[in-house]
């Protein structure tokens, strides 16, 4: 009932975009199943994309990604988050970088990460940790 309530709450277009993170959510799930290399080259570069970041919308998006993970019934790692991000950006041809990054934890386990960054801004976090950038698209 809480989260029902705090829905209805939503602002009109707030709700599209819960709805929209929850179907690239679901879909960057299925999509990670095929090989990454070609997962890759689904998304477009930076380059291509030449829309205005705007900074509410950059928010709104990064919300919605965060609220949907919460609602999902299935557990999301940083990658399909990022890939669900990322197809919103390209949506709306506003650019974005996808970065992937390693980190060894206490000397012996290797920890992987992705985050997604757009205008100077997490859309997904990087988190707290130093993690070294190993690629990046």
């Amino acid at each position: 009932m809480k989260f029902l309530r705090k829905f209805i709450q939503l602002p009109g277009d707030e709700k599209l975009l819960l709805f929209e993170a929850v179907v690239l959510l679901f879909f960057s799930k299925v999509f990670l199943l095929f090989p990454f290399r070609y997962c890759i080259r689904r998304l477009r570069p930076e380059a291509e994309m030449r829309g205005t970041p705007d900074p509410l919308m950059l928010t709104k998006i990064h919300d919605a990604v965060a609220r949907a993970n919460r609602l999902a019934l299935w557990k999301n790692v940083c990658l399909v988050k990022t890939f669900a991000a990322r197809f919103m950006l390209q949506r709306r041809n506003i650019g974005s970088v996808m970065y992937l990054g390693l980190q060894l934890k206490n000397g012996k386990e290797l920890v992987a990460h992705a985050w997604l960054v757009s205008a100077e801004m997490f859309i997904t976090p990087k988190g707290k940790s130093d993690y070294k950038e190993i690629f990046s698209i």
